[in-house]
């Protein structure tokens, strides 16, 4: 799994390319481009799943940790862009969808978050 962090203004993307998102060598990796990120003051996070295919329960366990890690409030999400009907599937059954806003692009989360 590749994973790749980026800022734009006051919002940090992170980006998964790989078949499976959950190889526990994800988890650590992830969670260093997170803490870069977060020690540069950023609490927005997009996650971008557009190149990956599936998700096991590592992966998800990776996507509560920037729920954790960014939530500073109960109304702040960290967003999901380009999730498949898979992923959906697994945060659904999880009931983890919750805690979660999905975008079909980063441009249309950006533009919301950079506000």
């Amino acid at each position: 799994m590749e994973i790749q962090s980026q800022m734009t203004k006051n919002v940090g993307i992170i980006s998964f390319t790989g078949k499976m998102l959950g190889d526990p060598a994800d988890s650590k990796l992830f969670e260093a481009r997170l803490n870069e990120l977060i020690k540069q003051g950023i609490r927005r996070v997009i996650l971008d799943l557009n190149n990956v295919q599936r998700i096991n329960s590592t992966g998800l366990a990776i996507l509560i940790t920037a729920t954790t890690l960014c939530s500073q409030s109960s109304e702040e999400k960290v967003a999901l862009v380009g999730i498949n009907d898979f992923i959906q599937g697994a945060l659904t059954l999880t009931r983890l969808s919750q805690f979660f806003d999905y975008y079909e692009k980063i441009d249309d989360v950006k533009i919301k978050l950079e506000a």
